[in-house]
């Protein structure tokens, strides 16, 4: 009778001294209390002290067997020692936990979720040799340029604060020429209702799906011609806001509306430059699949088959004419076997009434590319595009059709290819039988009129 009444007294009164241990440190946590907080080596040290009187009190008092009547208090002395433990740990807050980690990318976050930041880095590397048939000394030499360059390299921060409501993306980038660094992409995000959000800071403009997609995201190497002359990389990023509708996994249909300061307004104040103002809008119809699956141009890693319909237009005043950009484009995958993207762009410009030597134009181009898997690892893809400028745009006697040919290969490292894009191996080869109509170095590609042959080579890295 006598050890089960020890066995009782050990049992309330041992968690009733942990926690009286631990009273000083966590309201000490607490503003209001006026005191200091105490310091991790403090924190560790009253922990120990209290393993020992945990110790000590074992030694001294011998429970009872334990029945189902009569439970023995290890349980509690096993929890209030966790949440010492946990107290002690240097990412505990006084207001709730932080938890860290890597889930497809580093991040951290507190347990509620109202917080999240999620750093990385991106980075490409890239090898480029440009073949051009009678480039050089007019017309009686070929042209031969081989190189390596780092064709991307990113460092960014996105997330949610407050709530998970409120996202957002700052973005730098570096210069390719001289390692410069300038901002990117700089936005925030307030879904306002469920389906519903505003976005506002300087952001890509959602018109185009090849240029929508990520850079690091792509099926070829780089992105098409038809994209570079007439596409995405004339809007770019822009400075503005924008009302986003749809998107959530329930809801087939997505739609945005952004007003800017005009295409490719990246990095610009107040003040108009050569653009005055713009537009846009894009919408896009999933047919039946996963939104997640729309991300990418690649069949690798999708979970169900995938198909969506997609159109978007800008217009931006710029001085001398306004100029409508605008595309219709379709994506359908056949899950982890093969991808197969189409697109239409055509651009019309229109001058001003006041100005002068203006030329009113239209000019036009499409796109089709495949992608198949032969494996977990290896993926073939092949790609058409052709750019069509307006007769009366051109020179007389100067090229005015351009077709670009691209076929390559895919390599995901990692065991099945797990890392996906977050490290692959890309190679492919390009020939343009009637050369560019301009330096769009990004691509490797250099104008000409002549056959024009791009090989490039590219190891991709995010973390």
């Amino acid at each position: 009778m006598h050890r089960k009444t020890r066995s009782t007294f050990a049992r309330v009164t041992t968690p009733l001294l942990l926690g009286a241990t631990f009273a000083g440190p966590t309201f000490a946590a607490e503003p209001a209390t006026g005191l200091a907080e105490p310091s991790r080596e403090q924190l560790q040290q009253q922990l120990q002290e209290l393993r020992d009187r945990v110790r000590s009190l074992e030694a001294t008092t011998q429970p009872a067997a334990p029945t189902s009547a009569a439970p023995t208090g290890g349980g509690d002395v096993d929890q209030v020692l966790r949440d010492a433990e946990r107290r002690s740990n240097p990412v505990y807050g006084a207001a709730g936990g932080v938890t860290a980690g890597y889930d497809k990318g580093f991040f951290i976050k507190s347990d509620d979720g109202n917080f999240l930041l999620k750093p990385a880095i991106q980075f490409q590397f890239r090898n480029v040799t440009n073949f051009e048939q009678d480039a050089r000394h007019n017309g009686d030499d070929d042209s031969f340029q081989n190189g390596f360059e780092v064709r991307r390299a990113r460092f960014r921060f996105d997330g949610n604060a407050f709530s998970p409501k409120f996202t957002y993306s700052f973005v730098w980038d570096t210069n390719r020429a001289n390692g410069n660094v300038a901002l990117l992409d700089a936005w925030g995000q307030y879904a306002f209702a469920k389906e519903w959000a505003v976005k506002a800071g300087q952001f890509k403009e959602s018109v185009f799906h090849e240029r929508d997609v990520s850079g690091y995201q792509q099926l070829a190497v780089d992105r098409s011609l038809t994209d570079a002359v007439l596409g995405g990389n004339i809007t770019d990023r822009v400075q503005g806001v924008s009302l986003i509708y749809g998107g959530t996994k329930e809801n087939p249909v997505r739609a945005e509306v952004a007003y800017h300061d005009g295409a490719n307004s990246r990095n610009t104040d107040f003040r108009d430059g050569t653009t005055n103002w713009g537009a846009g809008l894009r919408g896009e119809y999933k047919v039946f699949g996963d939104w997640a699956s729309y991300k990418d141009l690649t069949a690798k890693g999708g979970k169900e088959n995938l198909l969506v319909v997609g159109g978007g237009a800008d217009y931006t005043d710029r001085d001398g004419a306004g100029v409508l950009l605008t595309t219709a484009d379709v994506q359908y995958e056949a899950a982890d076997r093969f991808v197969v993207y189409g697109a239409f762009h055509g651009d019309f410009t229109d001058p001003h009434e006041n100005a002068s030597g203006g030329v009113r134009r239209f000019d036009w181009g499409a796109l089709g590319q495949v992608g198949y898997l032969l494996s977990k690892q290896w993926e073939v893809f092949g790609r058409y595009d052709v750019v069509v400028l307006d007769d009366d745009a051109v020179a007389a006697g100067a090229e005015d059709t351009f077709h670009e040919i691209t076929g390559g290969v895919n390599y995901y490292l990692g065991k099945d290819g797990q890392y996906l894009h977050r490290a692959k191996i890309s190679l492919d080869v390009t020939y343009l039988p009637n050369g560019a109509p301009s330096d769009q170095t990004q691509a490797g590609i250099l104008a000409a009129d002549g056959d024009e042959i791009v090989v490039r080579a590219q190891f991709q890295f995010m973390l």
